[in-house]
């Protein structure tokens, strides 16, 4: 038979619950977190027109400062890709990054103003960095790419761009004609693309949390059990564990009102961060009497960590009671 839970024990239930949850939850967003961080330095890198210079020595152009700021980020995304399991073989992090690493040798030569353009225009669309592979015996391939950029109609379509590409390239290598359709030259900008998969990991990640949190529910309660029973939840622990996480930021700001100066909700102890949302939501949001509710959570602290944390736990609920 079940353990036939009393009201102390649904709490107990309800805070090893979101404690759990919590800890799982943490650990992924932070991956999301990072991943939308090195996104967001992308994009103002990108945002920003690159400053070139020559090394006279070899004519070779550099973009000063943006290869070690670009290339880090996109290491550390490459990271988190490989943390989230997304393969990575032809992605646009790679290409761009190897557009980046072999720039001078693209624009080798030319000038300022030209070496802006051919940069532009690649980013402009990712798959344009295939365009370098191409095996040309007569002229570099970099001249004919920015010839092929020169040339292009302003907000060119997919069909302009492949109409343009094979007047630059195919009149003398019609070999190549057959390599390239107009789906190559749709556009794929980097950002597009990352943005594009971190949309993806975000609806992933939430449908996850989901999958957690009801497994995390159907362990918390029966954990003392010899079988998994799958004991039925019970009608108040759905009440404290749905209640906590769909009024998480008005619980957690108004805990944070009542913080010594300097100290944040985020610094609290997953355990003390669990008892004191439980504590605030039965008296914001439930019939419980506040005086219930406090001693409960002092109770909850005594279970879960110390008499000084039971003191704190009581001194912030009972300020959270006055001020209201």
């Amino acid at each position: 038979m079940p353990k036939k839970l009393t009201q102390h024990d649904i709490r107990q239930r309800a805070v090893q619950t979101l404690y759990s949850y919590q800890m799982q939850q943490e650990m992924s967003d932070a991956v999301i977190k990072d991943f939308q961080f090195n996104v967001g330095k992308i994009e103002a890198i990108l945002e920003h027109t690159p400053r070139f210079e020559v090394n006279y020595q070899d004519d070779r152009i550099v973009i000063r400062g943006f290869q070690k700021r670009f290339t880090n980020t996109l290491s550390k995304l490459v990271e988190i890709y490989d943390l989230l399991g997304i393969d990575l073989d032809h992605s646009a992090l790679f290409k761009a990054n190897a557009f980046v690493r072999d720039f001078g040798g693209y624009a080798k030569k030319m000038r300022d103003n030209e070496a802006l353009e051919l940069f532009n225009g690649i980013f402009a669309n990712l798959n344009l960095v295939k365009l370098f592979s191409i095996d040309l015996e007569d002229t570099p391939v970099s001249n004919k790419v920015l010839e092929f950029f020169r040339l292009l109609p302003e907000n060119a379509t997919a069909e302009q761009n492949l109409e343009t590409f094979n007047k630059v390239f195919a009149l003398a290598h019609e070999s190549i004609r057959e390599k390239y359709t107009v789906e190559f030259f749709k556009p794929v900008t980097l950002i597009q693309e990352l943005k594009a998969h971190l949309a993806e990991e975000e609806i992933k990640h939430n449908e996850e949390g989901l999958q957690v949190l009801g497994d995390t529910e159907t362990y918390v309660l029966n954990y003392d059990n010899e079988d998994a029973l799958n004991v039925e939840a019970p009608e108040y622990f759905l009440t404290l564990v749905n209640g906590v996480l769909e009024h998480k930021a008005d619980l957690e700001s108004k805990i944070s009102e009542h913080l010594a100066n300097n100290w944040t909700f985020d610094r609290l102890t997953n355990v003390e961060r669990a008892i004191l949302s439980v504590g605030a939501f039965e008296i914001e949001f439930t019939e419980t009497p506040d005086v219930v509710a406090v001693n409960e959570a002092v109770e909850l602290s005594k279970d879960f960590s110390d008499v000084k944390s039971s003191r704190f736990v009581n001194g912030v609920l009972t300020n959270l009671i006055k001020k209201a």
